[in-house]
């Protein structure tokens, strides 16, 4: 099947050998990435259930700013450090819900941002790549309403193998097609710009 049917279609059906060989769970939800010039990576998303108690031994909390009251639309960005480090936080079951799909909360880019530039502080033991594996994650997440997740997901995995700063990274991703190009959604760009 040809790359760009897959993207149009966005269904892929992985057979349940190859599931129970990989360990992924029934209804596991998965993130694709296109690697030029057509390879298909799927990697498992961790639910926040999963994904929280595999970084809190490196937690450096508690976060010091007090927890936003939950109102919608909008994830606020000290949200997810809260339902991070405190179980009975307001938000825990809310990030949950959001990682499952059950429920949806818009989430700017800026906030992302945010995160990137908090993670060395919030899991100072933790290499650049899990960082970006961890905003991957939540970027991936279905409740998660993220104008051009494709391009952000992107930035993520760029990020995380560089040692440039977020705001560098979102700028040669965005500059590297053209002025009537989108920006490429997947796949690296070559070693002189990253």
């Amino acid at each position: 099947m040809a790359v760009t049917t897959l993207q149009k279609r966005g269904a892929l059906t992985v057979p349940q050998a190859d599931r129970a060989q990989l360990q992924w769970t029934d209804g596991q939800l998965l993130l694709t990435t296109i690697l030029p010039p057509d390879r298909l990576l799927l990697r498992a998303i961790p639910e926040a259930d999963a994904l929280w108690p595999a970084y809190q031994a490196d937690w450096a909390g508690p976060w010091p700013a007090p927890a936003p009251a939950p109102r919608g639309p909008w994830l606020p960005p000290q949200a997810l450090w809260h339902a991070q480090a405190d179980p009975a936080s307001p938000w825990r079951p809310i990030w949950q819900a959001i990682s499952r799909g059950m429920q949806t909360w818009r989430c700017d880019p800026t906030t992302l941002a945010t995160w990137a530039d908090q993670m060395a502080t919030v899991f100072p033991t933790r290499p650049r790549a899990d960082h970006a594996a961890y905003l991957e994650a939540i970027c991936a997440w279905p409740g998660v309403d993220l104008p051009d997740r494709a391009f952000w997901l992107a930035v993520c995995a760029h990020w995380g193998r560089s040692d440039r700063s977020w705001s560098e990274v979102v700028w040669v991703l965005r500059t590297a097609a053209g002025p009537d190009e989108k920006a490429p959604s997947a796949g690296p760009p070559s070693e002189e710009t990253l």
